[in-house]
């Protein structure tokens, strides 16, 4: 993976010296049934969503020649005009570099996604079939230093830590600082107060009787060892899929001196936030954050460096340190299970007799 890795950005370093088509300029097309004709294609740059250019949709395809690259990522919008309200995303990230790009639709995520110069071709190919368990995801943000490792580095940093991205970031060339996701990237680094090997961030929300639960209230409780701060909705398929999971685990270890805090970001969706507790018998402290506009904008969510939902973080309550995150199912079991020997094993002689 790694040779081929350094092949790609040696193409691409290629590619960029010599201009491959007319010039400094993209080539951008595709062709597929969900394409509507005389509807506009439209390439909206990744970071200020300005329209870096357009075409017209002819006979279930079109073509975009553009010179305009703004910050090198991209993504395709489909409408009957250029009014925000009348545009819908239709393709996966685009990295804009001299070259064709030909947008292939894939079925089973109902977009475009972008083949045919090297940056595209990586990046599709490890978003469609993943990165390899020989594969460090890391190394593949160091040996691209480029809009490419910026891109995934954004989608891979909330699975490490707040060292180890800065490391990751550090690295990074003078000339790619300036670049609006490096900023981006470098400001949502900084805004984190809690990760792994820090103190947890106390954090506050309303429970069901509109009472204020603070992290702290449940960190502190007599006998509780560790807590597990579990930020959900009611509206995530994913949160919801592994409540029955959690439940087991939680009903497993709780006397023990394992505790759970749930942080909902159902905003003003109060009665699905608590028919979700009820469905799914989450008998744990429970509280529904309170931000305006999206869930991003809770400065919970930037304290926490969480980029996506379910998101959770394990704390030591003895110390008030963060010592894992982003456990999930047969990760949590096992690691509560490390924690807890005595418990886990009493647990198993029990089911044995």
């Amino acid at each position: 993976m790694k040779n081929l890795v350094f092949a790609v950005v040696a193409a691409a370093a290629v590619l960029f010296l010599s201009g491959c088509v007319s010039g400094n300029k993209y080539v951008i097309e595709g062709t597929g049934e969900s394409l509507v004709d005389g509807h506009w294609m439209y390439v909206m740059d990744g970071e200020d969503w300005s329209i870096l250019d357009s075409a017209r949709i002819e006979n279930g395809s079109f073509r975009i020649e553009g010179s305009d690259f703004g910050s090198q990522t991209a993504f395709l919008y489909m409408g009957a005009n250029s009014a925000p309200s009348g545009l819908y995303q239709v393709s996966d990230i685009v990295l804009l570099e001299p070259g064709t790009v030909t947008m292939k639709y894939e079925p089973d995520y109902e977009m475009f996604f972008a083949h045919g110069t090297p940056m595209n071709d990586l990046y599709s190919r490890l978003s469609l079939e993943g990165i390899g368990e020989e594969t460090d995801p890391m190394d593949l943000v160091r040996d691209n230093h480029n809009v490419l490792g910026l891109v995934l580095l954004d989608g891979l940093m909330e699975g490490y830590s707040k060292s180890e991205v800065e490391a990751l970031l550090a690295d990074f060339p003078v000339s790619m600082r300036e670049h609006p996701l490096y900023m981006r990237l470098q400001e949502a680094v900084e805004a984190i107060k809690a990760d792994v090997g820090l103190p947890y961030y106390d954090i506050e929300g309303k429970d069901t009787e509109g009472n204020t639960l603070k992290l702290s209230d449940v960190v502190g409780r007599e006998g509780v060892r560790y807590v597990l701060l579990d930020f959900w909705a009611s509206w995530c398929a994913p949160c919801r899929q592994e409540q029955p999971g959690l439940v087991s685990i939680y009903e497993q270890y709780r006397r023990y001196g394992f505790e759970i805090c749930g942080m909902s970001f159902d905003g003003n969706l109060v009665q699905n936030w608590k028919d979700a507790l009820k469905e799914f018998r989450m008998n744990w402290p429970n509280a529904l954050a309170e931000f305006s506009g999206n869930a991003s904008t809770s400065p919970f969510w930037t304290a926490y460096g969480v980029s996506g939902i379910p998101s959770n973080f394990l704390i030591d309550a003895s110390t008030g340190e963060v010592i894992a995150k982003n456990l999930h199912g047969e990760d949590l079991a096992a690691e509560l299970e490390t924690l807890f020997p005595a418990e886990a094993g009493s647990q198993t002689e029990a089911g044995q007799r």
